[in-house]
């Protein structure tokens, strides 16, 4: 059974290479993604060769995603492994000290305003809570609120405090263009706070000549407030539940979740849900009960892709956990979800064309659609529908090619298009019929251009030979 949720895996130390990023797909991946917060750009140009090459020998091409480091404030580099129990203090500075007490070097902590006695800092995505005990102009004492181990390149956060770099940094900005000119599919924007960090982006990849589509990633109170206007000009939303859950109230973070995932279906945009999905699944081969229910819930609500982060990136079981995903997803995909799509403004004329055809193939009881796509325009619109058959999406433009990878419900195919319409249906039926197990007879609705080389302007019923 074909799965209509994608699954986004974080490539990282334990899946670098080609022999697992290939096994990743098999698994059921569809797009990897590539942390700048961890990776070098020499990793990132590994990557993208590598998902390039393995590309040119599959059906459904894997996109590629980068995901920008941020105003981000991290534990520094090469901090040793440190020890915290509670009840002791410990000292954060923005440089190592020799002290009697334990102390944690801090990256950007000069940027950090705001910071007020008895406040909260939180270590590691929320592992780790400190109490503020005293502020000095270099130093913060705190006191150690929970157990637990802490290194390198850990998350702080600073809940309430105003952190005074720019959403995107000097870093993004060489990663960016470094990224584009690799040809990339995705960027995801950390910490986005307003529309204006959007057209900050979009000024970077301007100049690039391959589309590349932006989604935002929404992770304190000042994202949330602008949340509409942020999603109205993005290509997605990812809701990243680490730093939201620790920058806003965690017990709201369900309602927070739902909230941005019908932001999304209102204006039309694809969704991502990510952080902690299976995060047992790092040093354990099977995920809790919690998780598993986590993930179909995720599922309910329409999301269109999940993201795994460090249970792909740095976890014991990479492929058992991309498995268990497939699996809970595709059980998922058996109940009825929330109907977000409902909320979907219809924008054009082709917004309505692509949904009636979602729901003549329902209605009719058709096997699949088909679609045949230049810039992945109608395929988008036809994945915004939320169709529960499969979708068999073909174009003849490699980079639709892979960017049609996070759409739900979509097999992303590539075809040489024929100046003969009827010959290309002809070809993508072949197509079909050898890379999917699909029953002789099998009906389908097509969607294709019979009378414009740009839009969908035609709605057959057809039977595969």
């Amino acid at each position: 059974m074909l799965k209509r949720t994608k699954i986004i895996a974080t490539i990282g130390p334990s899946t670098r290479s080609k022999s697992a990023i290939l096994q990743l797909y098999k698994k059921g991946m569809n797009v990897v993604r590539i942390n700048m917060s961890h990776a070098s750009q020499q990793d990132l140009k590994e990557i993208v060769e590598i998902v390039k090459s393995i590309n040119k020998s599959q059906t459904c091409a894997i996109g590629i995603m980068i995901d920008t480091q941020g105003p981000e404030i991290r534990t520094a580099k090469k901090s040793d492994v440190l020890e915290l129990v509670k009840g002791e203090q410990i000292i954060l500075s923005s440089k190592k000290i020799q002290d009697k007490k334990k102390s944690l070097q801090i990256d950007n902590l000069k940027y950090v305003k705001g910071i007020k006695k008895n406040g909260r800092i939180s270590l590691d995505n929320g592992s780790i809570d400190l109490k503020i005990a005293r502020v000095f102009k270099d130093k913060i004492y705190c006191d150690v609120l929970d157990n637990g181990q802490i290194s390198g390149r850990k998350h702080v956060n600073f809940p309430g405090a105003r952190i005074n770099l720019p959403t995107i940094t000097d870093k993004d900005k060489r990663d960016l263009k470094f990224a584009a000119l690799l040809g990339i599919d995705f960027v995801a924007l950390s910490f986005c706070r307003t529309k204006n960090d959007i057209d900050d982006l979009k000024k970077i990849l301007k100049s690039c000549e391959n589309q590349i589509e932006l989604f935002v990633k929404i992770e304190d109170q000042q994202g949330l407030s602008n949340l509409e206007d942020i999603v109205n000009n993005s290509d997605g939303i990812i809701v990243a539940r680490g730093d939201l859950g620790i920058e806003t109230d965690i017990t709201n973070l369900p309602y927070t979740q739902r909230k941005m995932l019908k932001v999304a279906a209102k204006y039309g945009k694809k969704s991502v849900v990510a952080t902690q999905l299976l995060e047992s699944m790092i040093y354990n081969p099977h995920p809790t009960r919690a998780e598993v229910s986590d993930v179909a819930n995720a599922v309910y609500e329409s999301a269109d892709a999940l993201m795994l982060s460090a249970e792909t990136g740095i976890g014991r079981h990479p492929f058992a956990c991309v498995g268990y995903l497939k699996d809970i997803v595709i059980n998922a995909e058996r109940s009825e979800t929330l109907q977000f799509s409902s909320l979907t403004k219809q924008k054009s004329d082709w917004h309505i064309l692509a949904s009636t055809s979602v729901k003549l193939a329902e209605k009719i009881n058709a096997d699949a659609i088909l679609v045949l796509t230049r810039s992945g325009f109608t395929a988008n619109l036809i994945s915004l529908a939320k169709p529960k058959l499969p979708v068999f999406a073909l174009t003849n433009d490699s980079n639709t090619h892979s960017r049609l990878s996070i759409c739900s419900s979509i097999q992303n195919i590539h075809l040489k298009f024929q100046t003969n319409h009827e010959k290309t249906i002809k070809s993508a039926f072949t197509k079909i019929k050898k890379s999917f197990n699909l029953k002789k007879k099998s009906k389908f609705v097509v969607i294709s251009g019979v009378f414009s080389d740009v839009y969908a302007d035609a709605i057959q019923i057809r039977f595969l030979n």
